[in-house]
Parts: structure tokens; C-alpha cells; sequence
């Protein structure tokens, strides 16, 4: 998710129970796009969408999506040689993340995908000490451990187990998945610097059109077959401008409403949403270890919230 400036709202009660409500709704969103995007990849409706066609459809939407909201932005030719090169930058990375990430669904369960979905922001912080040589105060060491082994070291230690000591297709999945929160997070550290001076709806949009672009290229140079079933295209348009578009805008929108520490923490509850839509929508079976993953992974970001909000 790309992060991006709005400007500065009045704080009132008001404002911030909206806040909230708004950035629930980004969240809920979030998780149901992803657990809808299952199906599509894995053949569990009776066809599957290759990785690279459905990243392709999804950023074409979200672009076309944000397009009219851009008539009075800057225009792209005015933005300046280093913000394109930087835009494209992000739009690559984003279309690789994308695709990286469906590889990974197609092979894993969308429970563990909601579980590693938090892996953006932990990289995100991890990128922004790392660049300016920070060092995790005393207190933030526990919590930041919970994460990482509620996050990486539980899931992915317990599917490993549950194969006999083996890196079975399900782990291998689990960890493309996490290689994509690399990527993303990459992507929103270079976000928050360009959207200092660059409109978001135009940073969206551009975005969008690139990773899209770039996924088009990657269909011919490997001559994939684009094969999309008319009744598909429901949920890559509930992904494509739900759970991309309307989730962000939500979310930017939340930051300037309740702050960055209470808008990170209640977004963080996507992982929540999402196991319960694994269950409920997929029929996937939830784990004791599922379970565990989730109330150390939200435990470690509740008690690192103001670290987290302030670096988003």
C-alpha cells in the first residue's frame, strides 16, 4: 500500500470516531480482496487466472479507476525527470510484489497469507533504521521478537514441521508471499518521499499504469495466454479498486484523522478480517497455530504502535 500526504483535517470526537470507522473499513477490504484473489489463482472455481494476466487486469483497473480523479493534479510532464524515474521505480517493484505475492497465494492458504500481510510495515520500519542508523530502544526489542516469530517463525516453522522437516510447496509459497512485503515495503518508503510533492491520485494512477504496463510486457515475453472468465471479473475489480484504490485512500485519509499510531494499529486487524474470511468464504480450516500467530503478530504491533505510526 502505497503512503501518500492528504491535508491536515480539524481533530474533533467527530472526526476521530470517522477515523476509525474509515480505517476498519480499509482494513475489512484489504482482507477480503486478498481472500478473493484464492480462487482465482488456485482453481478452486473450476479455472485459474495466471499470476501475471490477473496483475495485469487489476493494475489497468485501479489506473483507468484513479484516472478522472486526476484532472486537476500536476501533469505527468510537468512532475519532473527524477519523480517519473522514482514513479517508475515504484511501479515496477509494486507490479513484481503483485505478482510475487500471487505466486505465493497459489500455493498457500489465504489464512497464512492474511498472517504475513503485516510483513509490509515491519520491513518498512526495518528499511527506515536501517537508512538512518537507528537502533531499537530496549523496550522495543520484545515486542519486535513477538512479531517476527508471531509473523515468520511460528507459521512458517510449523508448516516445515507439519512436512517432515522439509521445504514443501506450502512453505516455499509462504515465503514468496513475505518477499513480496519486501518489495512493498520498498515501495512505501520511496512513496513517502515523492508525496511531499506529488498530488497521491496522480501517484496512484501512474503507479498503477506502470506495474500494469510492466505486467503486459511480461505476458508477451513469455507469450502467457491471457484467459479471464467474464464472472471473474467481479472480484479482480473488488481487489483492483477496493482492496488497492479505495483501501488506500481510506487509509491516507485515517493517518490525518486518528494519527499514525492508532491508524497502523487498527489496519493491523486486516490479518484478523482475514482469517475470518478465509473461514467463512473459502471453508478454510483455522488453526491453534493460526490463532497464535495472530495474537503475537497484533500483541508486538500494539505495544511498537507509536514506533510504527510515526515511521508511517
Amino acid at each position: 500500500m502505497s503512503i501518500v500526504n492528504v491535508p491536515t483535517i480539524r481533530l474533533t470526537r467527530k472526526t476521530f470516531q470517522s477515523g476509525y470507522v474509515l480505517i476498519l473499513i480499509s482494513a475489512i477490504l484489504t482482507a477480503l480482496a486478498h481472500v478473493l484473489a484464492k480462487p482465482l489463482v488456485d482453481n478452486e472455481i473450476g479455472f485459474e487466472i495466471n499470476p501475471v494476466v490477473l496483475a495485469a487486469c487489476i493494475y489497468m483497473i485501479n489506473g483507468a479507476f484513479f484516472t478522472p480523479f486526476t484532472r486537476k493534479s500536476t501533469p505527468i510532464v510537468l512532475l519532473g525527470g527524477k519523480n517519473i524515474a522514482l514513479l517508475a521505480i515504484i511501479g515496477i517493484s509494486e507490479g513484481i510484489a503483485l505478482i510475487t505475492y500471487f505466486i505465493g497465494l497459489k500455493g498457500s492458504t489465504a489464512a497464512n497469507a492474511s498472517i504475513f500481510s503485516n510483513s509490509e510495515m515491519i520491513f518498512s520500519l526495518l528499511i527506515v533504521t536501517i537508512a538512518f542508523k537507528e537502533v531499537l530502544k530496549k523496550n522495543e526489542i520484545g515486542p519486535f521478537t513477538m512479531i517476527i516469530i508471531g509473523m515468520l517463525v511460528l507459521p512458517i516453522g510449523y508448516d516445515v514441521y507439519s512436512h517432515g522437516m522439509t521445504f514443501s510447496n506450502l512453505v516455499m509459497s509462504d515465503i514468496l508471499i513475505i518477499v513480496s512485503g519486501v518489495f512493498y515495503a520498498f515501495n512505501v518508503t520511496i512513496c513517502r518521499y515523492i508525496s511531499n510533492s506529488i498530488d497521491s491520485k496522480r501517484i496512484m494512477q501512474v503507479i498503477s499504469f506502470t506495474s500494469g504496463a510492466c505486467a503486459v510486457l511480461a505476458l508477451v515475453a513469455f507469450h502467457i495466454p491471457v484467459d479471464v472468465e467474464m464472472s471473474s471479473f467481479g472480484s479482480i475489480a473488488m481487489f483492483a479498486i477496493g482492496g488497492t484504490g479505495i483501501a488506500s485512500v481510506l487509509f491516507v485519509v485515517s493517518l490525518r484523522m486518528i494519527g499514525g499510531a492508532r491508524t497502523v494499529l487498527l489496519f493491523s486487524t486486516n490479518s484478523a478480517f482475514g482469517i475470518i474470511f478465509a473461514a467463512v468464504i473459502l471453508g478454510e480450516t483455522i488453526t491453534m497455530v493460526n490463532m497464535g500467530s495472530l495474537v503475537l503478530t497484533f500483541g508486538g504491533i500494539y505495544l511498537l504502535k507509536n514506533k510504527l505510526g510515526n515511521k508511517h
